[in-house]
């Protein structure tokens, strides 16, 4: 998603809600639970490169190189 479409969805809600994240992913979930709720702890700006290692799990080399982006870091947390 890039940022003008995330701040679209976000401009028509009450800019009083607060946002929290949510994951279903089976890999993330406590022991017999649905779904995890994620706070968003910082918003932050940061280059790397699209890899995917041996295992094929998508992952980012950071750091600036003739191949990096820059990408919007949302960092969540499980704790709030």
């Amino acid at each position: 998603m890039k940022v003008r479409e995330l701040i679209a969805k976000l401009s028509k809600l009450d800019q009083e809600f607060d946002v929290l994240c949510y994951t279903e992913d089976s890999d993330l979930l406590a022991n017999k639970h649905g779904f995890r709720l994620l706070d968003i702890d910082t918003v932050e700006v940061s280059e790397g490169e699209r890899r995917r290692g041996d295992d094929q799990v998508p992952t980012l080399k950071l750091g600036k190189s003739p191949h990096s982006e820059k990408f919007v870091f949302i960092n969540v947390v499980s704790d709030f």
